[in-house]
Order: C-alpha cells, then structure tokens, then sequence
C-alpha cells in the first residue's frame, strides 16, 4: 500500500510522538510504502522553522534519515478542495497513485474523495490493528 503523508501527520510524529509516531513505526516495519512529497516536506520544514525553531534542525534531520519515499511534487493540479492548500497533496497523492492520504486534516476527511483513500491516524490504526 502506498501512503502519502500529509504534514500535520509528520508534525504530530516527530514533535509529540505519541500514538501518532507509534502509527508511524507501525508503517515502516509493515512494508508500507510511505511517500512525502516535496510539496509536503518544504511545508514540514518551514512548520519546524516557525513554531519550534530551537529544535527544528534536529527534528528535520531526524525524519529524513528515515525511510520515507521523498517525491518531487507534480505540477499539474488536480480536483478542487475548500482550501487550495491542499490541493498540492491530493494531486501528488494522486500522480504518484497513492492509495491512501494520511492527514488528520479535517477538510481532507469530509471531502469524500473516492480515490485515493483520505484516513486520520486514529481511522489507519483501527484498520490495521484489525488485520
């Protein structure tokens, strides 16, 4: 399965941990394919840069040690969504045929989308835990 992860996942990850970053773990010793998009990681970056700057250069360097597919973001946009911010993350979703989006962003998770799969974190690990 491919998923691709959206930046409010990846901040809830590596700076709170928690359920968020066990789901991640979860992912990677799964075999998932877990895809950020340029797109995505320049968004992360600069959240890191913002809101926590004291531990940001760390935290960055951390995640891309790991073993997420990082993927140039597509020009061509596709769909239209209430917030044109997210409209970069289903069309990189959808170029590179994502399965699955992971975000915990509540626009993304009432647009009904019938493909890819639009999940929360809560909504992925219920799934799996019943596999």
């Amino acid at each position: 399965m491919r998923i691709l992860i959206d930046t409010n996942v990846l901040i809830s990850a590596f700076v709170f941990s928690g359920k968020v970053g066990k789901l991640l773990e979860m992912l990677f010793d799964g075999g998932y394919e877990l895809l950020v998009s340029d797109y995505v990681d320049a968004e992360f970056k600069a959240k890191l840069e913002e809101k926590w700057p004291l531990k940001a250069q760390k935290v960055y360097s951390l995640y891309r040690t790991l073993p997420f597919k990082f993927c140039p973001s597509t020009d061509m946009k596709k769909e239209t969504l209430r917030d044109p911010k997210d409209i970069p993350v289903l069309s990189d979703a959808l170029f590179y045929h994502a399965d699955l989006i992971l975000t915990g962003d509540k626009d993304f998770l009432a647009a009904n989308l019938e493909s890819p799969l639009v999940f929360s974190p809560v909504m992925l690990y219920d799934y799996l835990i019943r596999q």
